[in-house]
């Protein structure tokens, strides 16, 4: 380097000239293919920016886990994220926001909605995390509808057993949006929610929607969860589960009862799913059926009947649920050919993709069924139910009307 120096010190002014604008050309073509870069990527960011671009989210990353597909569920929708609701307010749950939306503002599908993004979401079975309760008023209002806070006084069960779960309660409005969302290309199903004749059978219908658009857990108001949802299905059947059911009654070797028309009943106040599952679609046809039944046999319009307790447990509620749960099992296994098939059962059975539970799994605390009801809460209870909106005996699908 030295040497090189001395020559040029010792050279010529001319060839000291020429050496010295070759040296500045080159910092000159240097400095101008700098700008040009700076300036190329100044407009791709712009460019960007003014298409809308998430530079943040748009980076490659990961693909989330799918739950498993079954042979008898539909793939679920694509799901973007989505925010909790309870009747618009805001708060924070297990160190996650949980943002809610008012009723009125309940347009957006994101709002039905529960981001695969979520820590929640990779459990291993199909049922996704999500929690539905339902408080419909007695009858339709254009005001907004504002439920009895004692009404979810068993609601922080569930949020503390099922942090990372999305929770919502679905009034008047939301329930609207639902159906219209989902099932509005049906004007079958539109016009049933729309006139059913009492609340009670509306919750029950809106129920099985739900269940079958978006999938979760759906539990009436008046239970109280005893384990958390990820822990309901056993480890070594998480991959093949799609629907989790429950008794509510086992007759055994006891009389028949007047009011429950099956030896063995499955109860419809908790039921967890995966979405788009045949039994519920299999559900809503019987419903839209029977009604028409109902209003040829009393000659009347869907919305002047007035059912029976009977009427309603056989159209929308217990009875009727468990003749098409016990028809999907059938078709899983022929071998089963009366409801007493699955009585006198002492722990969960799998049938194709359906885990029947024992009548603990959501029935404890009754005097009946070898149901435990001796104070204690046993191994196999998931959820108790408390009964505040008992219907049977008095004509009436809900005590109070407002919960269910």
């Amino acid at each position: 380097m030295s040497m090189s120096v001395s020559r040029v010190a010792g050279s010529s002014l001319p060839a000291q000239l020429l050496h010295h604008v070759t040296r500045r050309r080159h910092r000159f073509y240097g400095a101008v293919a700098v700008a040009l870069l700076l300036f190329s990527v100044a407009i791709w960011v712009y460019g960007g920016f003014d298409r809308g671009v998430d530079f943040i989210t748009s980076l490659p990353r990961p693909p989330p886990q799918s739950p498993p597909q079954h042979p008898h569920q539909q793939p679920p929708p694509a799901v973007p994220p989505s925010s909790s609701s309870l009747a618009g307010s805001s708060s924070t749950h297990g160190g996650h926001p949980t943002q809610t939306s008012p009723a009125a503002k309940a347009t957006s599908s994101s709002d039905w909605r529960h981001s695969s993004q979520s820590p929640a979401a990779n459990v291993s079975h199909g049922i996704p995390p999500k929690i539905w309760q339902i408080l419909l008023p007695k009858k339709p209002t254009n005001q907004k509808f504002i439920p009895k806070p004692e009404i979810l006084e068993e609601t922080p069960s569930w949020l503390v057993m099922n942090t990372d779960y999305a929770y919502t309660v679905v009034s008047q409005d939301g329930g609207d949006e639902v159906v219209q969302q989902y099932f509005g290309d049906d004007p079958r199903i539109l016009d049933a929610y729309t006139k059913m004749p009492n609340v009670g059978m509306k919750s029950d219908l809106l129920r099985y929607l739900i269940l079958e658009a978006e999938g979760g857990v759906y539990s009436d108001t008046d239970t109280v969860a005893l384990k958390p949802i990820n822990d309901w299905v056993p480890a070594h059947l998480r991959d093949k589960v799609s629907v989790v059911v429950g008794l509510e009654f086992d007759r055994r070797d006891g009389p028949a009862w007047a009011d429950i028309l099956h030896d063995v009943q499955f109860c419809q106040w908790t039921i967890a799913a995966a979405p788009g599952h045949p039994v519920f679609r299999k559900m809503v046809e019987r419903i839209l059926s029977k009604l028409d039944e109902l209003s040829a046999e009393h000659g009347l319009p869907i919305e002047q009947l007035k059912p029976s307790s009977v009427e309603v447990m056989n159209s929308t509620g217990p009875a009727a649920w468990s003749e098409v749960v016990f028809h999907q099992l059938q078709e899983f296994d022929n071998t089963i050919t009366d409801y007493r098939n699955l009585s006198y059962m002492t722990e969960p059975r799998l049938i194709g993709d359906i885990l029947v539970l024992t009548i603990d799994g959501f029935g404890m605390g009754q005097p009946h069924s070898n149901s435990t009801d001796d104070g204690s809460i046993p191994e196999a209870a998931l959820v108790k139910h408390l009964f505040k909106g008992s219907w049977r005996g008095n004509d009436k699908r809900s005590g109070d009307a407002e919960s269910t």
